[in-house]
């Protein structure tokens, strides 16, 4: 009987231990991503469209452009009137802006960026519609 409950006692202790060591890695990295890209004004310096083997690049540094901001109450808004709500996820691997918003004529509209990278004032998303991929970098100036 003693043997059952020394065994008993070891493998509760283990549980805990293996239970209370485990790290949400995901829910970190989303979490340092809200940080990141909220209350700031995010510009698009230029875009890259990727179609096949061929690569166009689009510049608007230095021009009044498109910019977007994701808020701290998971607000977003944008310079082309587009407003909605947004949420960072990890799926598959990869962290993503996901976002569903009304138009500036009270249109629906849903989209998903995936973030290559992003920093204090550099941020780089892409999405994909059919073949093509286009890659938009922004910066921020605060």
């Amino acid at each position: 009987m003693k043997k059952i409950f020394q065994y008993t006692l070891i493998l509760l202790i283990a549980a805990i231990y293996l239970t209370g060591c485990s790290k949400d890695t995901a829910g970190a990295e989303t979490s340092l991503s809200y940080k990141m890209i909220s209350d700031k004004t995010w510009y698009l310096d230029y875009a890259q469209t990727f179609t096949g083997t061929s690569v166009k690049t689009k510049t608007y540094v230095g021009q009044s452009t498109y910019f977007i901001n994701f808020l701290k109450n998971l607000t977003t808004v944008d310079s082309d009137g587009i407003s909605g709500i947004y949420t960072v996820e990890k799926i598959n691997g990869q962290l993503q802006i996901q976002v569903q918003a009304k138009t500036s004529n009270g249109g629906s509209i849903e989209y998903i960026y995936t973030i290559e990278s992003m920093g204090d004032k550099h941020m780089v998303l892409t999405y994909t519609i059919s073949t093509v991929t286009t890659k938009l970098f922004y910066s921020n100036k605060n």
